[in-house]
């Protein structure tokens, strides 16, 4: 668990303001230009009751993304190393105003969005002209009821940092953050290179994801969410619902988390913004795994500049 928090620094949430007009349409009114980022880490190890600092650093205030837009149309964000070198990009294609297509060309990665009576329906991520895993998105009254994920020749790359940015857009509740952590978790469990497939099931609570639960095989996780009451930033952001725009978001912002697994292992996250009028200026979140041997604390802040 020490280490898989240090994928999830990038994983910074883009912010937008939507407003719906008289059409049912979203677009963003404030159109996010940069994210920064900064994080702290602290890991501390018992030694016959002497608890001695073992790693302790920082990573300071950088540009971690820059956002080009045509219009109001997102055509691709660009990430960047705390040194200032860019690390790759992602491009965004679309049919009309429906985004179709997500890629990053430097690893010959890209997710294919395919629809269906103009709902969202499957996103599949090839790598080259490999599929290696797949999204299913099963609906209940409207909701996302349950998402089935097969991952098709049982790589760890399909929850790595790279095609997991593109999930930031999609995931319920927009917390990539703790869907990266149960994701690690279950491909720890899965230790062969067989094709495997689990699931995601949903509980909502109104406009608001309650719960998220993780399910491989006899392995269970389960997070609890709680909620602020200010506008999800991702809240509609693409047009990928016929009827229903903002279909697979929470409406509000999580500010905490705890998740629960099959071993009795306890987890929690909790977030807070500021905000700049009715758009946040910032997150910042920290995790903490303490046990009897070993306690560490990670400390992540994002920064945003707008148009």
């Amino acid at each position: 668990m020490k280490k898989i928090t240090l994928l999830v620094a990038v994983l910074a949430l883009g912010i937008f303001f939507v407003s719906c007009n008289k059409e049912g349409k979203y677009n963003p009114k404030n159109k996010i230009d940069r994210i920064y980022q900064s994080s702290s880490y602290k890991y501390e190890v018992n030694h016959d009751g002497n608890w001695e600092m073992e790693e302790d650093g920082s990573t300071p205030k950088h540009v971690r993304e820059i956002w080009n837009w045509d219009g109001n149309v997102l055509k691709s964000i660009s990430y960047y190393n705390s040194d200032g070198s860019m690390e790759y990009t992602e491009d965004y294609g679309y049919d009309g105003k429906r985004l179709v297509s997500i890629s990053r060309l430097d690893r010959e990665q890209h997710w294919e969005l395919n629809y269906e009576k103009g709902k969202l329906s499957t996103m599949d991520l090839y790598d080259g002209t490999n599929k290696a895993i797949s999204y299913e998105f099963i609906r209940d009254n409207g909701n996302i009821s349950e998402i089935k994920i097969s991952v098709v020749g049982g790589e760890k790359s399909a929850v790595t940092r790279a095609p997991m940015n593109a999930l930031r857009f999609f995931i319920p509740a927009a917390n990539t953050e703790s869907m990266m952590m149960a994701m690690a978790k279950i491909n720890e469990r899965h230790t062969t290179k067989d094709a495997f497939t689990y699931s995601i099931k949903l509980e909502w609570d109104g406009k608001n994801i309650s719960k998220t639960t993780y399910e491989l095989g006899a392995y269970k996780e389960a997070y609890e969410f709680t909620y602020d009451e200010k506008l999800n930033p991702f809240y509609g952001m693409f047009d990928i619902e016929q009827y229903d725009a903002q279909g697979m978001l929470s409406k509000n912002n999580v500010t905490r988390y705890v998740s629960r697994d099959s071993d009795n292992d306890i987890d929690e996250c909790n977030f807070t913004y500021t905000y700049s009028g009715k758009v946040p200026s910032s997150k910042s979140y920290v995790n903490a795994y303490n046990t009897e041997y070993s306690r560490s604390t990670y400390t992540y802040s994002d920064y945003y500049e707008y148009k």
